[in-house]
């Protein structure tokens, strides 16, 4: 589901990002070789429970249909912390977790921009994009930080290990209930919201990827992420039964986030 990789050469920590995640050759199992950007456990505020929630969002994600860089789960070989020339980066590669999560580079694309508009051909990609957000309880597609890439009618969603946090929330209030969405009336909130705003959305084919998600296919993300990373079970499981939940509630969701854009 989520390919393998081991990190090969190290060149520059990333222009932004909070995590600080580190551009990179890595060699996939087929023997190919992909540029990515590595995120190490040692730059996420809570080390793997942060990866396994990116790993898990982006699975989802894929299933989805929604645009996500190519995911891969990257190893980090104990023989090239020595020789990377950056002393900083070489202290937090050794203190990661071995095993890190990866992103495909996507070359030509450029982080959206307030105040950019929605295409017809990208606002049924957005109201997915939106949805997604709301359930898995993202709080990082704001204004000031979008987490989206763009190029032409393209769109592409990055850095999801904040989501899935809800258990640590008091008084959480699930997606498909009435005020469950509330959060996203709040100006700059997400990046979508003012775009989709009294629109006129189609929400079937997003409802039937939703519906199309089986407990066996849940399952397999789980059986992806790796077992370094066994710390962040509580909110693998956690993660699991959110997205298994909002499936089996996915018209009250829908009309939840209809009420937010009406």
């Amino acid at each position: 589901m989520i390919a393998r990789a081991a990190l090969t050469r190290v060149d520059r920590v990333a222009s932004q990002g909070r995590t600080g995640p580190i551009l990179s050759a890595c060699e996939l199992d087929d023997g190919s070789e992909a540029e990515a950007f590595v995120k190490l456990s040692a730059g996420c505020d809570q080390g793997v429970v942060n990866l396994a929630r990116e790993a898990i969002a982006v699975c989802l994600a894929a299933d989805l249909g929604l645009p996500v860089p190519k995911p891969m789960i990257v190893e980090i070989p104990p023989e090239i912390i020595p020789i990377v020339a950056d002393a900083q980066v070489a202290n937090r590669l050794r203190q990661s977790c071995p095993v890190a999560f990866g992103s495909t580079r996507t070359p030509g694309f450029t982080a959206w921009s307030t105040g950019q508009r929605l295409t017809d051909a990208t606002r049924t990609t957005a109201a997915g994009i939106l949805l997604f957000d709301a359930i898995i309880q993202n709080p990082d597609r704001r204004d000031e930080n979008p987490n989206c890439l763009v190029q032409g009618n393209e769109l592409r969603i990055i850095d999801h290990e904040l989501a899935f946090a809800h258990r640590l929330i008091l008084l959480w209030r699930a997606p498909w209930v009435l005020g469950g969405m509330k959060d996203l009336e709040t100006p700059g909130r997400h990046i979508f919201v003012r775009e989709l705003k009294g629109a006129p959305i189609d929400f079937t084919s997003i409802k039937s990827r939703w519906n199309g998600l089986s407990d066996g296919r849940l399952q397999e993300y789980g059986r992806a992420i790796p077992p370094e990373w066994a710390a962040a079970q509580a909110d693998i499981d956690a993660a699991l039964k959110l997205i298994a939940d909002a499936r089996d509630n996915i018209d009250g969701c829908i009309t939840e986030l209809g009420r937010v854009l009406a």
